[in-house]
């Protein structure tokens, strides 16, 4: 992350008491153009803050969550059993790479037409650009097939018992198996070192507390 990006995360930190949206207004100026990159873990308001920010910035949406889940629903079905397996390492392993290039090469295609804001979780592109010592910016540009515009991540910071009860309220059939055994899926995902890495390899950190 360069220094200006670490001085507007600070700024934004500092910001902490403002709700999320008026601190997602300060980021719309720049979501205007290319690609603005939404992350965080399910249910931590990343879809409220990406249909915020393309309000302001007129911008198109690209949702993980629609972009093939009849696919990824059959492919886990067939390796695990779990059509909503999105966290084991046969899905890390076999699914995710493939899908997320895809849907990120549609992502910059569309945005060198129009601003585009993605709506997805990327647990396993955070935790791979950590591992190399480069910001997520820096690696989904290096793993881009196409000329990729102008580009810069979020990162949707939430409480694990936000998350959890965000789960309960929205009932997603989704969600189901890791409210059955949610300490297990709190220790495994949401305290697996995952949030620590965002911090150091996102543009920009917005705590929805």
């Amino acid at each position: 992350m360069n220094q200006s990006s670490r001085q507007a995360v600070q700024s934004l930190r500092a910001a902490a008491p403002l709700p999320m949206t008026a601190v997602l207004d300060q980021l719309a100026e720049r979501a205007q153009s290319g690609v603005t990159v939404v992350c965080g873990f399910p249910a931590s308001g990343k879809s409220t803050a990406a249909r915020h920010l393309a309000v302001i910035t007129d911008a198109v949406i690209i949702d993980k969550d629609t972009f093939a889940p009849d696919l990824e629903e059959s492919v886990m079905t067939e390796l695990t059993g779990n059509p909503h397996d999105r966290d084991s390492a046969a899905y890390m392993r076999v699914v995710n790479p493939h899908i997320y290039s895809a849907f990120m090469h549609q992502a910059f295609a569309v945005a060198n037409r129009v601003p585009v804001i993605v709506d997805a979780p990327f647990i396993g592109y955070i935790q791979a650009a950590a591992d190399q010592g480069i910001s997520l910016s820096e690696y989904l540009r290096a793993r881009a097939a196409i000329p990729v515009p102008h580009l810069r991540t979020i990162w949707i910071s939430a409480r694990p018992n936000q998350i959890r009860d965000r789960m309960s309220d929205r009932g997603a059939e989704r969600d189901a198996g890791k409210l059955a055994d949610w300490p297990t899926y709190r220790a495994n995902v949401l305290e697996s070192g995952i949030h620590d890495a965002a911090r150091t390899v996102v543009d920009y950190v917005v705590q929805n507390y």
